[in-house]
């Protein structure tokens, strides 16, 4: 009897502290936050703490990936699998046929780019004017200040 005692007082205290300690690290961060709402529920349910998640962790950060089984496309054919036959240079049977033909690259376009358009003086008179008005260029200056 004395052995399971003292088993019992050990995982009651493991039981007590854990508790304590993460009331102690919810109230501050609560504080901190002021999340008056959250520090009165903690005061006045101390056991409510296993509501809120904890920022410490303790363990393995990320959790394990869920192992999940190769999926096929049902089951094997009646005769098994044949090993390939035919030439590896050849396409596997079954292919379409718009990609047993190589691809064509089109011929370049016949005429030239048209040149783009040069700069409207009128329009870069008009912005600089409205740029002066909003304080980005002074009197003399042509570029925009940069600060």
């Amino acid at each position: 009897m004395g052995c399971f005692a003292w088993i019992v007082l050990l995982a009651g205290a493991v039981f007590v502290m854990v508790p304590m300690i993460r009331w102690f690290e919810q109230v501050t961060e609560a504080v901190e936050l002021r999340w008056w709402n959250k520090v009165f529920m903690l005061v006045a349910m101390p056991f409510s703490v296993w509501l809120f998640t904890s920022r410490v962790s303790a363990g393995r950060p990320s959790p394990i990936p869920v192992h999940q089984p190769v999926r096929g496309f049902g089951g094997l054919p009646k005769g098994g699998i044949n090993p390939p036959t035919s030439n590896p240079d050849e396409p596997p049977p079954g292919t379409p046929k718009e990609f047993l033909v190589k691809p064509q690259v089109p011929p370049p376009s016949a005429k030239p780019k048209a040149p783009r358009p040069g700069v409207d003086p009128d329009k870069l008179a008009k912005l600089r004017q409205k740029m002066r008005e909003q304080g980005m260029l002074g009197d003399d200056d042509e570029r925009p200040d940069t600060r």
